[in-house]
C-alpha cells in the first residue's frame, strides 16, 4: 500500500531527530505495521498457496486422516464386494443385501438420533461424560431388545419374496442391533472429544475383518451367503469390545449412574434428529427395500454394486462431517460457529469437486474391471447416482453444521420433505425403467434436500448460499 509507505517513511524521518519525537510517534509506527500485516492478511492468496492445500498441514490434519481411514472403509467395502459378487454372483449377492437390509435399518430405526445426541452432548465441556455413557448404555440396551423383538415378527412379511432360508439368517442377524448401537454410542463419545485416532481405529474393524474373513472361507471352500453374514455379526462384537477397551484406555469414567436431566435433553435433541434419520434411512434404503420385494436378486445385486461405486464420492463429505461437526459444536458463540461452518464447506468444495469428475470418467472402467462383466448394466445407474451422491454430499456436510448450530429439526425437515419426493417418485420409475428409475428417483430425492438445507440456512442462521462458495474477504475486496 504506497500511502501506508509514505506516511512510515515521513514519521520515521521525525522519529530520528529527537529522542521525544521517537516516544512521540512510537505508537503510530507499530499501528501502521499492525494495519499494514493485517491488510496482507485478508488479500486472498493464490489456489496453490491455500492452507487448506498444504501438503504438510494436510498430512497432519484430523480430516486427512479420517479421509485416508474413509477412503480404507471404502476401498475395504468394495474389495469384499468385488469377492462376493464374483465367487457367489449376482443371486448370492443379492440374498446377502436382503438377510442383512432390515436389521440394519431397524438399527437406525432404534437409534431415536441419540448417534449425533451424544456426539453433540460429549463435545460440550460441561457435559458429565460418565453420566452421558451410563444414559448411553441403558438406551441401547432397551432400543436393542425392541429392535430384536419386532424384527422377528416382522421379517416373513417383507422378505416374502426371498427363500426361508434367507429370512432364517436375517432373522438370527437381528441380534447385531444391540450390539451395533452400544459401539456407535461408544464411537460417538470418541467424536465428541476429538479423539480422532481411536474413532478411526474402532471403525477399521469390520471391513478389515470381513474381507479378511470372506478370503479364509473361500480358501476353506465353505463360503456361503449364511456364512458371510454371521461373519458380519461376528465382527460387530468384536468392534465393541475393542471400543470398550479404547474408552477405558483413554480413562474415559463409566458407570451406571444416570443424569435424567440429560437424558431428557439427549432424547429431546435425538427426536428433532430422529426424523431426519428415519427419512434420510429410507431415501437411501427404500429403492432397495422394494427391490428385494418386487424384483428378482440379480437386478437387486446390479443395483447394489451401483450404489457401491457411486459412494465413492462420499469419503471425503463423510470425514469432512466427522472432523467438523464436534469442532464447530465446540466454538462459543454461535457467530463463531457460523463462521466456522462457512470456511470448512469452502474447504471442502475446493476438495472434493476435481476428484468428483475424475470418479465420474473412471467409472465405466472401475465397474467391469473391478466387479466382472456380468454387472456393466450397472455403469449408467452409477453415473446417474453419482450425480445424486454430489448433492448428498454437500447436504450432509451442511446439515453437520446445522446439528453443531443446535438446529438439527432444519436438516431434518430437509430429509422429511425429500422422502416425499422419493414416495412419489420411486415405484413409477422403478417400475418403467427398473434399476436406472431408481437411480433417477434418488438424485431427485438427493437434490431436494440440499436446496432445503440451503433454504433453513439463509432464513434462520443469515448464511447465504453464495457465503458458502465466496469468503466475506472477496466480497468486501471487491466492493
Amino acid at each position: 500500500m504506497p500511502a501506508v509507505e509514505d506516511i512510515r517513511r515521513a514519521v520515521s524521518s521525525l522519529c530520528l531527530n529527537t529522542g521525544d519525537r521517537r516516544r512521540i510517534f512510537g505508537s503510530t509506527l507499530s499501528a501502521l505495521n499492525q494495519h499494514q500485516s493485517a491488510t496482507q492478511k485478508s488479500a486472498i492468496p493464490p489456489l496453490w498457496q491455500r492452507r487448506e492445500l498444504n501438503p504438510r498441514l494436510l498430512l497432519r490434519s484430523a480430516t486427512f486422516r479420517t479421509v485416508l481411514t474413509n477412503a480404507t472403509i471404502l476401498l475395504l467395502g468394495m474389495g469384499s464386494s468385488v469377492q462376493l459378487s464374483r465367487w457367489l454372483g449376482p443371486t448370492g449377492r443379492g440374498q446377502i443385501a436382503a438377510a442383512m437390509l432390515w436389521p440394519m435399518l431397524l438399527t437406525y430405526i432404534m437409534s431415536m438420533g441419540l448417534i449425533s445426541a451424544i456426539m453433540y452432548y460429549a463435545a460440550q465441556p460441561e457435559t458429565p461424560i460418565q453420566e452421558l455413557m451410563a444414559n448411553a448404555a441403558g438406551c441401547a440396551v432397551v432400543q436393542g431388545t425392541l429392535g430384536i423383538v419386532a424384527g422377528y415378527f416382522i421379517m416373513p412379511w417383507v422378505l416374502h419374496s426371498q427363500s426361508t432360508v434367507v429370512v432364517h439368517i436375517s432373522r438370527w442377524y437381528l441380534s447385531v442391533i444391540p450390539v451395533s448401537l452400544l459401539t456407535q454410542y461408544g464411537c460417538s463419545v470418541l467424536q465428541g472429544k476429538l479423539h480422532f485416532a481411536a474413532f478411526n481405529t474402532s471403525r477399521l474393524v469390520i471391513p478389515v475383518g470381513y474381507v479378511l474373513g470372506v478370503l479364509l472361507l473361500k480358501m476353506h471352500g465353505t463360503l456361503t451367503f449364511s456364512r458371510a453374514v454371521m461373519l458380519h455379526l461376528f465382527l460387530n462384537v468384536a468392534a465393541l469390545a475393542l471400543t470398550l477397551i479404547i474408552i477405558l484406555t483413554l480413562h474415559l469414567p463409566i458407570g451406571l449412574r444416570t443424569d435424567w436431566t440429560l437424558a431428557r435433553r439427549m432424547l429431546r435433541y435425538g427426536a428433532q434428529v430422529q426424523a431426519g434419520d428415519l427419512s434420510s434411512a429410507a431415501n437411501l434404503r427404500l429403492d432397495q427395500v422394494l427391490m428385494s420385494a418386487w424384483m428378482p436378486p440379480a437386478m437387486l445385486g446390479l443395483y447394489v454394486v451401483a450404489v457401491s461405486a457411486s459412494g465413492l464420492s462420499d469419503v471425503i463429505a463423510l470425514a469432512w462431517r466427522i472432523v467438523a461437526t464436534p469442532a464447530i459444536a465446540r466454538q462459543g458463540a454461535i457467530a463463531e460457529r457460523r463462521l466456522t461452518l462457512q470456511k470448512t464447506f469452502r474447504r471442502y468444495l475446493l476438495i472434493s469437486s476435481p476428484l468428483t469428475c475424475l470418479l465420474a470418467l473412471a467409472l465405466p472402467v472401475l465397474i467391469p474391471a473391478f466387479f466382472g462383466r456380468a454387472f456393466r448394466d450397472s455403469i449408467v445407474p452409477a453415473e446417474v447416482l453419482l450425480v445424486g451422491a454430489v448433492f448428498l454430499s454437500a447436504k450432509n456436510v451442511l446439515g453437520g453444521g446445522l446439528q453443531a448450530l443446535g438446529s438439527p429439526w432444519l436438516g431434518s425437515r430437509a430429509d422429511i420433505l425429500a422422502l416425499i419426493v422419493t414416495v412419489v417418485a420411486l415405484p413409477p420409475l422403478l417400475l418403467r425403467y427398473h434399476i436406472l428409475g431408481a437411480a433417477i428417483a434418488s438424485t431427485l430425492a438427493y437434490a431436494t434436500q440440499l436446496c432445503i438445507v440451503l433454504y433453513g440456512l439463509h432464513h434462520v442462521h443469515s448464511i447465504s448460499p453464495r457465503s458458502l462458495l465466496v469468503s466475506e474477504t472477496v466480497k468486501v475486496r471487491n466492493s
